[in-house]
């Protein structure tokens, strides 16, 4: 039978779990660590979800107040990075639902580059529209794909952004959204196809 990975190995312990321990020590500081290690990816995944970067900002700010107030209570069944994520996505689809305009955002552009390198997001997302002629400019292709992105319902943005920008496993994006494997893959699935459906009508091709 296979021996079962510890828990406490370094490949799989939690590399938030000193901050957190210090933490819920008392330590002086050790939540602002956290927010150090953690506020720019917060920043951009509400950013991208909200399509406003002052929302985002509001939001980000509410997503560590909850934290810390939650943090006492944090049992750790999920890397702090994966809880942090889940209270981040629920945060914006509270202000989203308060908007009342969801299908009226606009997401950030893909023109921004992958953090540590010089590729835009819009190669990343590339594989959405194979079929994309060559000749095509990188900034019409990431336009077209945001005119697509404002007329997707937030459960289908979150599963993009979550598996195409964030590069989560199925596994991941799973705990985040709270959901089985298997319905995360049957959303994933469905969403890009239904990228493929709009970005053929948004480039002048049928679909």
């Amino acid at each position: 039978m296979q021996r079962q990975q510890s828990p406490n190995t370094p490949e799989t312990q939690d590399p938030d779990l000193d901050a957190i321990e210090a933490f819920r020590a008392g330590a002086p500081g050790a939540f602002d660590l956290l927010v150090s290690r953690h506020q720019r990816r917060v920043f951009r995944l509400a950013r991208r979800l909200l399509g406003d970067p002052e929302a985002a900002l509001d939001a980000a700010q509410e997503v560590f107040v909850k934290a810390w107030r939650a943090l006492p209570r944090f049992e750790g069944k999920a890397r702090f990075t994966t809880w942090l994520t889940r209270i981040t996505i629920n945060q914006c689809r509270n202000e989203l639902r308060k908007r009342g305009t969801v299908k009226h955002t606009r997401p950030t552009s893909l023109d921004e580059a992958v953090p540590g390198t010089e590729v835009s997001r819009v190669d990343t997302i590339a594989s959405l529209e194979p079929e994309a002629p060559d000749r095509m400019a990188a900034r019409d292709l990431a336009a077209a794909f945001e005119t697509v992105m404002t007329s997707l319902d937030p459960e289908v943005r979150e599963v993009l952004i979550l598996k195409e920008v964030e590069e989560l496993s199925y596994e991941g994006m799973a705990e985040v959204l709270d959901v089985p494997t298997g319905t995360v893959r049957s959303r994933l699935h469905r969403a890009r196809a239904e990228v493929r459906r709009r970005m053929a009508g948004v480039l002048g091709r049928s679909a």
